[in-house]
């Protein structure tokens, strides 16, 4: 994505459509941590960009790091979500499920779009690279927003 908070819109969809079995801070923030090398690499002119998390081996890892650090601050997530009147379920179960569709979406979004990316390392190069063009991405993922939006706000107001 040419600007990592793109991948918040398909994230955003798939914690709504998951609701009970996924934890959506885990599942937003495993959308976007996945480019803090390549954040990194943007401001300094390191190479590859993308590099080694942007594979589905490395981003499991990282989805993984993020369940634990998130299921440590499971309290304190409780009263934001608490606050925003938003459903969630705070097993690790559900951290680790919510991490790894976040930071899986993320690699999958992006293998479309970048030639240095390679999603199956170490098995092959990038598949899925070329099979659409950029814009189509771009534009799923602003119109992610839409629905999810309209799913939250129907659950908001079914509550109340």
């Amino acid at each position: 994505m040419p600007f990592t908070p793109f991948h918040l819109g398909p994230a955003f969809l798939l914690g709504e459509i998951f609701e009970k079995r996924a934890n959506l801070f885990s599942l937003l923030l495993g959308s976007i941590i996945v480019d803090v090398r390549a954040t990194y690499c943007l401001f300094t002119g390191c190479r590859p960009l993308h590099g080694p998390f942007h594979t589905f081996l490395s981003a499991a890892v990282v989805a993984f790091l993020l369940a634990w650090l998130l299921f440590s601050q499971r309290l304190w997530l409780q009263k934001l979500t608490y606050k925003f009147e938003i459903e969630q379920t705070y097993s690790f179960l559900s951290m680790i499920i919510g991490s790894l569709i976040g930071t899986w979406s993320h690699v999958l979004l992006d293998s479309f779009l970048y030639t240095d990316i390679r999603p199956l390392w170490p098995l092959t190069p990038n598949p899925l690279l070329g099979l659409t063009v950029s814009g189509t991405v771009y534009l799923l993922c602003l119109l992610s927003f839409l629905p999810a939006t309209g799913i939250y706000c129907y659950r908001y107001w079914k509550r109340h």
